[in-house]
């Protein structure tokens, strides 16, 4: 109850994951549209607490495939078993899906995940929805039941989020990408798995950088199943996976020496000819190969409050442009753009003030994008090999490379 009123006085966006009301403790994580609460009368560590609540997530995606309001209230009865296997009078008990697997009874009812927006990317261990592989692995549940269960499949995901700040002339001001290989485990028994990345891989802190094809990480950290000293000699990921959903390798990169910008956009601002409009060109260049094409990409810029309407001239039918009343922002929405091409948009802000609008008020230009098939850092799967599986089941794996935005930043002046 005291959970649900703070939640109601605060917008949820800004909700603390921990704070104290009425003599409770109360403990909290976010994770699509549900909320995971934990409370307590006693002095508890908060790191700790928001950690097993990250676990009794990744529990249940494990085993219902999918968290959001739909899959809780389908599988009411299933998460009942969890709770009352994963945590018995406050005292934690079975915290790992491969622990808790044999005891759970409920078979769990899927649920289609719908398609999340980029900023969700971070909530989820196993990356975006794309039309790179068949089926949806990332809403499929680990814990299947039925003829489910002899299916022997591994799915890699390599994920990169950048962000970067680009000045008005085109140069770098900043660019990082944080980064992590991940993968979902179907398969039959307990084989070892070898995944080969770049054999001219680089880790290395150090402030000196060079251009290359090397790819150059800044520092990376490895799940404790992986065998680092393979990683070392051979740049080869070695590790027999546990049941669900882990990282086995998370890393940094910053520098635009180590990175490959995937798009550069240039703007033009001025004022309309015999009247107090604004003129905004923007002209929107893919620097990623031509088999690769982005999706969801998305420009944003300010709403000056001298505007109320636009007018836009696009270089291709399926683009629009709205604005978005909420954010007070301009949106181009460009469903799809193919590596090596470029795409022109002409706005007219009509000004409905009397003075003159200022350039300050449209800048910064904001882009989202996401890209299949492409890492900016250039880091890639080589080879994936199991080993000490039974031969005699059918065994697939699919790999995904995903690049997304986080905050993609141009400057107009």
């Amino acid at each position: 109850m005291y959970f649900l009123e703070k939640l109601k006085a605060s917008r949820a966006s800004s909700i603390q994951p921990h704070f104290y009301l009425n003599g409770i403790s109360f403990f909290n994580i976010q994770r699509n549209d549900v909320y995971l609460v934990a409370c307590s009368a006693s002095s508890l560590l908060p790191v700790m607490v928001i950690e097993l609540l990250t676990r009794l997530y990744h529990i249940c995606k494990d085993f219902c495939g999918v968290v959001n309001e739909h899959s809780v209230k389908e599988n009411v009865l299933l998460l009942y078993e969890l709770l009352d296997d994963f945590m018995n009078e406050g005292y934690v008990q079975l915290a790992s899906t491969e622990k808790l697997r044999p005891y759970i009874q409920s078979a769990p009812v899927v649920v289609q995940k719908e398609r999340s927006p980029a900023t969700e990317i971070s909530s989820r261990v196993f990356g975006i929805e794309t039309k790179t592989i068949s089926g949806s692995a990332s809403s499929k549940p680990v814990v299947q039941s039925g003829s489910e269960q002899n299916k022997n499949e591994l799915y890699v995901d390599v994920i990169e989020r950048i962000s970067a700040l680009i000045a008005v002339d085109g140069t770098v001001s900043q660019m990082e990408v944080n980064g992590s290989v991940n993968i979902k485990n179907f398969l039959v028994g307990s084989p070892q798995v070898k995944i080969v990345l770049n054999e001219e891989l680089v880790v290395s802190n150090s402030n000196i950088k060079g251009y290359g094809s090397n790819v150059q990480l800044d520092r990376c950290t490895f799940h404790s199943c992986v065998k680092q000293e393979d990683f070392t000699t051979s740049k080869t990921l070695t590790f027999v996976p546990p049941v669900g959903e882990i990282s086995v390798l998370s890393y940094s990169i910053s520098g635009e020496m180590c990175l490959n910008q995937p798009f550069s956009l240039r703007s033009f601002v001025g004022d309309a000819e015999g009247s107090r409009d604004v003129r905004v060109t923007l002209r929107l260049k893919s620097n990623f190969p031509t088999n690769i094409t982005a999706v969801n990409v998305k420009v944003k810029f300010s709403l000056p409050k001298a505007v109320a309407s636009i007018s836009s001239k696009l270089s291709d039918d399926e683009q629009t442009a709205i604005i978005d009343k909420a954010e007070k922002q301009v949106v181009w929405t460009l469903k799809r753009i193919p590596g090596k091409t470029e795409s022109i948009a002409e706005f007219r802000l009509i000004n409905q003030g009397s003075g003159r609008l200022s350039q300050q008020e449209i800048d910064p230009l904001v882009l989202e994008f996401e890209i299949s098939g492409y890492t900016s850092s250039g880091l890639a799967v080589r080879a994936l090999k199991l080993q000490g599986t039974d031969k005699s089941q059918p065994r697939r794996h699919f790999v995904r490379l995903i690049t997304a935005s986080d905050s993609y930043v141009f400057r107009t002046f």
